[in-house]
Formats: structure tokens, C-alpha cells, sequence
């Protein structure tokens, strides 16, 4: 039971939120009190890492959900975000942009990526699934302006078409096995063809969900269209989830199993990146340009799910996912602080380095970190991943994948350009509070970047995934 005490708390910050919803509690206090409750399930994943790691679970539970390194590093990171998400709205000067029913939402749906990491069950998994996706719909919705309705209605439909996708691959999959627990479908799958089509609509819905080649065109309207920092939170956090759903499907297969998901993802891998950043380069709005460099980002993940006979085949995947969801969080809710929801091209970014001298050094390093500079941790990840693909004989995606690396240079370069050499056609004030917020995010995006890209504060060493 100790080993749950992180969810455990986490449901009881939704309980808490669900009665002060109701109360008259001002903003600085209602959100107060939820950074305590997140800093409190965040210390508690460390308090209780061997007990979590232990897989010692109570027989109530056992039987739906698992823990490992694997969805521990996964959950810590869902709940490092969440915190950065709510300091964001504790920090913003917008009255009109905070809500009670943001926050409660925003718990309920880092509970429901949470659970969608830590699932053992197709069926648990969908359950979590659609608490995180409902309650996003709906923060996207609370801004209340035409363009996030808009994205709100859209994710929502074509969500709920992909999740009747899922639950009927399921369906096909539970039909042919008579279970729908992962670690016995690792060994009564087989790829006949009812299987093969069931498996192939549950992984849709997850290719749905992270966005990438073939499922991407919602994510540009949605995520342009939710607030900056609830766009962050989506593209870290969720995408996060949703790529510790795949590797768990991935983890399932053997045998003829790994051929067929091998040639999926290798194609997968090299259309996301030669699109997304074709998507990107014609950009000129910062934080679309972010967003189609999502579908690059996620086609270097693929690079290593395709590389499946490597010993320890996804530490490089999960390592890149990892450092990706933390450094796109950074970088929206950067975006945000400068910016709010205002839109933003490359040339309003235009001497940002006077208004926020800090400010313009860490957007600068996140932009060297997703282009791979080197002695940032974007650098470690390409290096992991495209090394996966050399030792699997997989040598052409590592070439794709430096080729698009090398194209990605040219829009992450017109962003520092316009930082630092541009002149500004008007100036930039940015209020006290949001300049404090600014501050601290410039700060842990920098050591984050440095640190784990000169390899002081490792990731992967820290939970023994290095690669061998």
C-alpha cells in the first residue's frame, strides 16, 4: 500500500480541489495549496522509490497496473510538469486566465496520465486515457474565446473517433486471447489477421494521441489553440504519457511481431521528421514552429522503436521522450511568460534579450538543445537514439535522421537571430510578477540543458537505464 501513497495523493488533491471549487478561497491560496500538494507527491516518489520499484503491490490493484524504472521516471516527470503548469498560473497576471475548475482539471488529468503510464490492462489504459483527455478538452475550452472552443470541440471529436478505434481493436485482440492484460498478450499474441487488425487500431489511437505522421494535421489546430501554457502541457506532459503507452505496447511483441511493428515505425520515423519540418521551415509563427518541430522530435523516437533488436533496445527512446517532454515544457511556458497568448512570429522576438537577459539565454539554449548542439542534453539524446540505429543495422534512419537534424538548423537559427541581432519595433514590458516567473524558469531550464548535457545530473544514471 505504501508503494501507492504518490496516487494516492494525487486523488486526494482532486477530492481537495473538488470541495474548494466550491468555497470562497482566493487564487493565491487555492494554488498554494495545490503546489504543496504536487511538491508533496513529487518528494513522495523519491521517499518511496524503493517500495514503488519493489512492485510490491496490494492484490486489489496488482492485477491493473505495474511499476518499474520505466513508469517512474515516466510519473516523476508528469509530476515535475504539473508543477510548472500551476507556479505558471500562480504567476500569471491575468485574472481572467485563472480559474478554480483549471487547476481541479489540471489534477485530474496529470492523475489520468499518470495512471496511463502505470497500467497493466488495455481496458484500465483507456479508462486512464479519456480522464486525462476529457479533462483536457475541457482546459482548453475554459478560455472561452472562439479559437480554443474551436480546438477543444476538435480534439474532443476526433479523440472520441479514435477511442471507439481502440476499444474496438481491443475488443478484436480480447476475442482472439481471451485477456486483456499486457503480460499475457506477450505470449498469446499472434499475427494472424484478426489480431494483427486489432492491434493495429490500438495503436493508432496512441499514434492518435502523440502525433505524428498520418495523425498529426488536429495537433497544429489544437495545440495553436489552447492557451501557450496549456499547449506546453499538452506537448510535454501528455505526449509523455502517451509515448509511455507505445513503449509498453512495443515492449509486448517478439518474434514476427518485431518485423511488422519494425518497418511501422521506420516509416513512421522518417515521413514525422521530413514533414514536420518542412511544416516547419514555411512557419513564421514561434509557436506553431514548435509545434511541427513536435513531429520531428517524436519521428527521432520512432528512429529507436524501430531499432528493437538492441540489447535494452528503448533506453535511448525513453531517454529522448524524457528530455523532449521537459525541454518543450520549458520552452511554451517561456513563450507564455513573454508573451501570454499573444501571437508570436520570429521578429517579435526581436530583442527579448534587453527586456529578459536570462530570459533570451535559456530559450536560446532550449533552441540549441532540439537542434542537438553539443554539451546540450538534446545532443545526448541524438546521440542515444541515432547510436540505437547503428547498432541495429539500422544505419539509413540514423542518416535521416542527422539529414533532418541539419535542416532543422535553419528555423531553430532565424529564432536566436531575431533574439539577439534583430532590432525591435517596439519595446517589450514585461510585468514584475511575470519577470520573477521568468526568472525561475530561465533557471532551472539552464541547469537542466548544461547540466544534464555535460552529463552532471544524468537521467538515465540516476534510474540505472544508461545504455549499455
Amino acid at each position: 500500500m505504501i508503494a501507492l501513497t504518490p496516487f494516492l495523493l494525487s486523488i486526494a488533491a482532486i477530492v481537495a480541489n473538488i470541495f474548494l471549487s466550491v468555497t470562497k478561497i482566493n487564487k493565491i491560496s487555492l494554488l498554494g495549496i495545490n503546489l504543496a500538494f504536487w511538491a508533496l507527491i513529487l518528494i513522495s516518489f523519491f521517499v518511496f522509490r524503493v517500495e514503488l520499484l519493489s512492485g510490491d503491490l496490494p492484490f486489489f490493484c496488482a492485477e491493473f497496473i505495474s511499476l518499474g524504472q520505466f513508469e517512474f521516471i515516466f510519473c516523476v516527470i508528469i509530476a515535475f510538469l504539473t508543477i510548472i503548469f500551476l507556479a505558471t498560473v500562480y504567476f500569471s497576471d491575468d485574472e481572467s486566465y485563472f480559474k478554480s475548475e483549471l487547476i481541479a482539471l489540471a489534477n485530474l488529468a496529470a492523475f489520468g496520465m499518470m495512471g496511463m503510464v502505470i497500467s497493466s490492462e488495455i481496458i484500465t489504459t483507456l479508462i486512464f486515457i479519456e480522464i486525462a483527455s476529457i479533462s483536457i478538452y475541457a482546459m482548453i475550452a475554459l478560455n472561452s474565446n472562439s479559437k480554443s472552443i474551436e480546438a477543444a470541440f476538435k480534439y474532443f471529436l476526433l479523440s472520441s473517433f479514435m477511442s471507439a478505434f481502440y476499444l474496438l481493436g481491443a475488443a478484436l485482440i480480447f476475442g482472439t486471447t481471451q485477456s486483456t492484460k499486457y503480460e499475457i498478450l506477450s505470449k498469446l499474441l499472434s499475427p494472424s489477421l484478426i489480431t494483427t487488425i486489432g492491434v493495429l487500431m490500438v495503436i493508432a489511437m496512441i499514434f492518435f494521441k502523440i502525433a505524428i505522421f498520418g495523425f498529426y494535421r488536429w495537433s497544429i489546430d489544437v495545440y495553436y489553440g489552447a492557451s501557450t501554457s496549456i499547449t506546453g502541457y499538452l506537448a510535454g506532459a501528455f505526449k509523455l504519457a502517451s509515448f509511455g503507452l507505445l513503449i509498453k505496447f512495443a515492449l509486448l511483441y517478439s518474434g514476427d511481431w518485431d518485423e511488422i511493428l519494425a518497418i511501422i515505425f521506420s516509416v513512421i520515423a522518417i515521413f514525422s521528421m521530413f514533414i514536420g519540418n518542412f511544416l516547419s521551415l514555411k512557419e513564421i509563427d514561434v509557436k506553431k514552429i514548435l509545434i511541427a518541430a513536435g513531429i520531428v522530435h517524436a519521428g527521432y523516437i520512432f528512429i529507436n522503436l524501430a531499432s528493437l533488436n538492441v540489447e535494452n533496445p528503448l533506453s535511448a527512446g525513453v531517454y529522448y521522450i524524457a528530455i523532449y517532454a521537459i525541454t518543450t515544457g520549458f520552452a511554451f511556458l517561456l513563450l507564455n511568460a513573454f508573451f501570454k497568448d499573444q501571437r508570436v512570429e520570429i521578429d517579435s522576438l526581436a530583442g527579448i534579450y534587453k527586456s529578459s537577459p536570462l530570459g533570451a539565454l535559456a530559450f536560446t539554449l532550449i533552441c540549441l538543445s532540439f537542434i542537438g548542439f553539443p554539451y546540450t542534453v538534446g545532443f545526448l539524446g541524438k546521440v542515444y537514439v541515432f547510436s540505437s540505429a547503428f547498432e541495429s543495422g539500422n544505419a539509413y534512419l540514423a542518416i535521416f535522421g542527422i539529414i533532418n537534424t541539419i535542416i532543422s538548423v535553419y528555423y531553430y537559427l532565424r529564432i536566436i537571430i531575431s533574439i539577439y541581432f534583430k532590432s525591435p519595433t517596439q519595446a517589450i514590458i514585461i510585468p514584475k510578477c511575470r519577470a520573477v516567473w521568468i526568472g525561475i524558469l530561465s533557471i532551472l531550464a539552464t541547469l537542466f540543458i548544461v547540466l544534464e548535457g555535460v552529463g552532471a545530473g544524468s537521467i538515465l544514471g540516476y534510474f540505472n537505464l544508461i545504455m549499455g
